[in-house]
């Protein structure tokens, strides 16, 4: 019988045009076997302009080679609620998705043939499909998307598409972060070939987990707190 191990825990903090409005805490951790699975998990929790908040939790579970296995994404705002999973088979490539909101349940299944990584709205997993194909050093890098439209309601299929990494630096950089010194892989991320949405990341050595994202509508994401728990990476917050 194998259990959870949990290696590592964190806060992100977001902010538009410098002022804070939402948080996410998030948590990695792995089956206790060999190349067992690994699962993120993040809550992020918003006010939004009525003084209510929006609540959305993100289980992301991955085999131990960081391909998508099981998805799950839950929104709460006052009375309305919603839940979408993705469910991947990784032999025959199909991928069946439901959706639970105001319209009741819906499903599909669609063989999906390129390897797609599952859009979700946690940034903890913003980057996540780096781990499965390394970013290519000479070229830009392409990467396979699954991403949904669905909200509180269900309103269409999900959607295939592709994004675009940009290795800016050969070499980790430098980055301030609450008076800390870290240390990032910088990278530009965008949909579509015409650098459409542009946005500066900046990974550290953990999973590819962003430190910090600059995006073009004058959002910023960035890590407030992390923790270690596996001894390999006790020193990766340095």
């Amino acid at each position: 019988m194998s259990f959870d191990e949990k290696l590592l825990d964190g806060k992100y903090f977001y902010f538009k045009d410098g002022a804070q409005y939402s948080e996410e805490v998030f948590k990695i951790t792995r089956e206790d076997k060999p190349q067992g699975n690994y699962t993120f998990k993040s809550e992020i929790l918003s006010r939004v302009s009525n003084g209510e908040f929006l609540k959305v939790y993100v289980d992301y579970e991955v085999s131990h080679q960081f391909e998508p296995l099981n998805v799950r994404v839950k929104r709460s705002l006052g009375r309305r609620k919603s839940t979408e999973r993705y469910i991947i088979d990784t032999k025959d490539r199909s991928v069946y998705y439901s959706f639970d909101g105001a319209d009741g349940h819906n499903e599909m299944e669609k063989i999906v043939t390129a390897k797609a990584h599952i859009a979700t709205p946690s940034f903890l997993t913003s980057a996540l499909m780096t781990q499965a194909k390394r970013i290519d050093s000479a070229k830009v890098t392409r990467y396979a998307i699954i991403t949904s439209q669905n909200l509180w309601s269900y309103e269409s299929p999900f959607i295939e598409s592709e994004v675009y990494v940009d290795l800016k630096s050969l070499v980790p950089v430098e980055l301030e972060i609450n008076g800390k010194t870290l240390t990032g892989t910088h990278c530009i991320m965008f949909e579509g070939e015409k650098n459409k949405f542009e946005t500066d990341f900046y990974l550290s050595k953990y999973f590819n987990i962003p430190y910090r994202a600059v995006f073009p509508n004058g959002i910023e994401v960035r890590i407030e707190t992390l923790k270690t728990y596996d001894v390999e990476y006790k020193n990766m917050f340095k």
